[in-house]
């Protein structure tokens, strides 16, 4: 018999209690990723050697094995099931051929996989302290800053004549007043008498002393967003506003005209005259796109309607398609959001299983092969700067964004042959050899009218099979870095949440690494590779503040992984994105406000990111959880109300529910 344990027995004593340590001829203590599982192997083995009496026995030749079973390809496990084989083998005569397993052995002990630095650990609770200190800190400026505006005030009512403009200091000389050398009166009667004889009141200095002093508390952040703020009221004040990106000027109006010909500002200004009050304001709150980006992370909203981005997915990729051909029809860009059925997110090939078999296809759509991922986006160029696709997949998502790479890059290797006939006829004939003996692929029923076929023309083959290696390199790089989209890939909140987890946590996390450090090694920069998702743990029935803390935390511990692999964090930062949802309880109306905040601080304070990386970037999908099935009417004001509170926060991009979310993808 084998016996499977863990450390948690208790103390060493417990142990002579277990009769299984007896009778077992292997003894497996599983979890050795746990806290005292080296202790505990030791007293196992000290068991089993009291047991049988056998104190001679070295350890490493004791029946006890330790292993982590949730870890992929775990040593111990190989070590384990190499000795059960040779067990039963030498006691049941079997044949050696066929139980000796061809196993990597040279690893006995398994290696916990460690995500997080043992140093730190303690990540979070550090954000978390340190935002309290940012907060304390901030309160004492602003204290400082008031005491401050006390003097200058008190200075400008006695109508000082060397008094400075506002937070400027005063010169030296008009602190301490020297006598001159031809004056004698000062020599005879000490300074107080001086000053009284040059028209100075004592208590002035003392009062251009504090102010001075108060000054020079200020750090040089608080000084310099207390002395810019003139010229940034201004700015937004000002009928047109200019400013620079990228070395282009922008021109913005600040005002829009209502029906009532009233000019309503676009960016409310505060009106605080208290310093104390301006400064909590400047390094709280802040103007729309300056730190820490509590208003949002740019200055101005775009004033042009943004493109839609369609929902779909139901069935086989041909109806998909068709569905998504019919969706973008109009519009200026496409914008495409897949959603996959159930068999594809928990990574199964369609089967005639029944538990498989009839979720085929159902609310969402089926894909199991490279081809299928062709057919699914035929027609639209993935490589167009007018086309972005976004794929809602977790635990699968290093495979299908594989291929939805490669779909990517075989329509522009197709776009290269077809370019030059010549070349197509005898990439043409090199598939024609190759489709012998068997059926190629087809895309199936009537291709929509807007379909070019891009796309469909290397079904069955891949570009690396038809081109040159240095031409296929060369349209592959130029892919990877055009491209644009997103994957959702988080699965530290699939197993918080939704549970579509076919591999272990920590596996995944490393996938996601890979794919990450690849995205950093091949310039990668216009497709995001993880976005960090708060909806699903809405969904699932976290309140406002509950989703909040656990996405904040998971995309933490994204950064500590990728920090800990080696990446810097101006590399990949900002291809984080965020998802929250957005119901009707009164906390949503702040949730992005809240979470750019704490996002911004910690990225500048702890990691020292750029201002690039310290924009949190987050879509806002109104909840679904709040549609009905019944009154279904309703619906379509539920959301509208989301939606509203998602605008008013400054949300990045915003997707509204059909009023039949209750009950399937969106018809």
């Amino acid at each position: 018999p084998m016996y499977v344990m863990t450390s948690d027995f208790g103390a060493p004593s417990q142990l002579e209690k277990i009769d299984m340590l007896d009778f077992a001829d292997l003894v497996v203590l599983n979890k050795f990723d746990k806290r005292g599982a080296e202790d505990a192997l030791r007293d196992v083995r000290k068991q089993w050697k009291r047991n049988r009496v056998a104190f001679q026995t070295a350890d490493e030749d004791v029946p006890v094995y330790p292993t982590i079973a949730s870890q992929f390809n775990d040593p111990g496990i190989s070590w384990m099931f190499s000795n059960l084989c040779r067990l039963l083998r030498d006691k049941l005569a079997l044949p050696a051929e066929k139980w000796t397993p061809d196993l990597d052995t040279s690893l006995k002990e398994p290696r916990a996989t460690v995500l997080i630095p043992g140093a730190r650990v303690r990540y979070l609770a550090e954000i978390a302290e340190q935002g309290r200190g940012i907060n304390r800190r901030i309160e004492s400026q602003a204290e400082i800053a008031d005491r401050a505006q006390s003097c200058w005030q008190a200075l400008q009512v006695l109508e000082d004549a060397a008094l400075p403009p506002a937070l400027d200091l005063y010169a030296a000389d008009a602190l301490l007043p020297q006598p001159s050398s031809s004056n004698t009166h000062q020599e005879e009667e000490g300074e107080f008498s001086y000053l009284e004889a040059n028209g100075v009141d004592r208590t002035l200095l003392t009062l251009r002393q504090r102010y001075n002093d108060a000054i020079q508390s200020l750090d040089s952040e608080a000084l310099k967003l207390l002395r810019g703020w003139p010229a940034r009221l201004k700015s937004i004040t000002d009928e047109v506003n200019e400013y620079k990106v990228r070395d282009k000027v922008i021109r913005v109006e600040n005002y829009r005209e209502s029906l009532s010909h009233q000019k309503i500002p676009k960016i409310a200004a505060p009106t605080y005259k208290s310093w104390g009050e301006l400064l909590v304001f400047l390094q709280k709150e802040n103007l729309p796109g300056d730190y820490p980006y509590t208003g949002g992370v740019y200055p101005y909203r775009r004033t042009g309607e943004d493109p839609i981005r369609m929902f779909a997915g139901e069935g086989t990729p041909e109806r998909t398609n068709r569905r998504f051909h019919y969706l973008s029809v109009g519009q200026p860009a496409a914008r495409l959001s897949t959603a996959f059925d159930s068999v594809t997110l928990y990574g199964e090939d369609p089967a005639p299983r029944p538990d498989i078999f009839g979720k085929i296809g159902n609310s969402g759509v089926n894909i199991a092969t490279l081809d299928d991922m062709k057919k699914l986006y035929s027609g639209f160029d993935l490589c167009a700067p007018t086309t972005s696709v976004s794929m809602t997949i977790n635990g699968p998502a290093p495979m299908i964004l594989a291929m939805f790479m490669n779909t990517a890059i075989d329509q522009q290797v197709e776009k290269y042959l077809r370019s030059d006939q010549a070349r197509w006829d005898a990439a043409r004939e090199v598939m024609d050899r190759m489709f012998q003996d068997r059926p190629r692929p087809t895309y199936s029923g009537m291709l929509p009218e807007t379909n070019d076929g891009l796309g469909l023309g290397l079904l069955g083959v891949t570009g690396d099979q038809v081109v040159e290696p240095e031409v296929y390199e060369k349209i592959k790089a130029e892919t990877l870095k055009t491209v644009r989209g997103t994957v959702q890939a988080d699965i530290l909140k699939e197993d918080q949440a939704q549970n579509t987890c076919i591999f272990s946590t920590e596996f995944a996390l490393r996938m996601m690494g890979d794919i990450q450090q690849y995205f950093v090694d091949r310039q990668v920069r216009n497709f995001y590779s993880v976005s960090i998702s708060g909806y699903h743990i809405a969904e699932a029935g976290a309140n406002p503040i509950s989703q909040l803390a656990f996405t904040l935390s998971n995309g933490f511990t994204i950064v500590e992984y990728y920090l800990a692999r080696g990446m810097k964090i101006d590399d990949f930062a900002p291809n984080l994105s965020f998802f929250f949802s957005n119901g009707m309880d009164p906390e949503y109306t702040v949730i992005g406000r809240v979470a750019r905040r704490i996002w911004a601080r910690a990225m500048r304070e702890r990691y020292g990111a750029s201002a690039r990386s310290q924009m949190m970037k987050y879509h806002i999908q109104t909840s679904g959880r709040s549609l009905h099935a019944q009154e279904i009417q309703f619906n379509d004001i539920r959301t509208t109300l989301q939606a509203l509170y998602a605008l008013f926060d400054n949300c990045n991009s915003l997707h509204t529910n059909a009023y039949d979310e209750a009950i399937t993808t969106p018809t």
